[in-house]
């Protein structure tokens, strides 16, 4: 019985993420190793200076240039330009991402995932962010290094699995706060 539930949740994880190709990823079946989401192609980790357009292959992007200065780790109301927050992935970081024009209960069930994420063991603190972003295809979407997961509602448990597996998995493994 608990393996059907168990199938039967990630069943409505997958579901709930749509699609498999790069602007639209979906959750990596239990086949794959048990890893939550989606593999992207990488794109570098070049720095380009602050205020130049970047455009990248994956959206939203989980690698790919940014600027040289990155965002502090918190909750964000107003849209975090995405090079900064590119940075933040290059150190390891989780992104959660929710399209402006999500319904409030939505937004509000990713920002309690959010606030419930438990501290790195090394930074001391959750080593994630939270913005909106009006770019994105689907309402949420979490974002590591290489990795993206992406839904029209919020699972906690697989964000939480995903941030879980995923943080502290990149380039470069810097846990002090950004400048921007």
């Amino acid at each position: 019985m608990r393996r059907i539930k168990m199938a039967v949740a990630l069943a409505a994880a997958c579901a709930a993420c749509g699609g498999g190709t790069p602007s639209s990823p979906s959750v990596v079946p239990p086949a794959t190793a048990g890893v939550v989401g989606t593999q992207v192609p990488n794109e570098g980790w070049v720095h380009v200076p602050e205020g130049t357009a970047v455009d990248y292959r994956n959206n939203p992007p989980a690698s790919g240039p940014h600027y040289p200065v990155w965002a502090h780790y918190q909750e964000y109301t107003a849209a975090v330009e995405r090079p900064y927050w590119v940075h933040n992935l290059e150190h390891g970081a989780i992104v959660l991402l929710y399209r402006p024009d999500a319904p409030p209960a939505t937004v509000a069930a990713l920002l309690d995932v959010y606030r419930a994420l438990p501290a790195d063991p090394e930074c001391g603190h959750a080593r994630a962010l939270l913005t909106p972003d009006p770019l994105l295809p689907r309402p949420v979407a979490a974002v590591a290094a290489d990795w993206l997961l992406m839904g029209d509602v919020v699972d906690a448990a697989s964000i939480q699995a995903f941030a879980l597996a995923h943080r502290n998995h990149a380039p470069e493994d810097i846990c002090d706060s950004g400048a921007r």
